[in-house]
């Protein structure tokens, strides 16, 4: 039986998204972490995002 973790997934803002006020990028961010905690059958418990 697979162990189920609790993970946290963590998305920054690259300084050059930020001076093309590209916010897009932590949302795609978020979006495929989320997935891949999905995927592993992991138990998602915080997301942290540093803009």
């Amino acid at each position: 039986m697979q162990e189920k973790y609790n993970v946290g997934i963590y998305c920054r803002l690259s300084r050059d998204d930020e001076r093309s006020g590209e916010s897009v990028s932590i949302e795609n961010q978020k979006i495929m972490l989320s997935r891949y905690v999905q995927e592993q059958g992991w138990n998602l418990y915080a997301a942290y995002c540093e803009m």
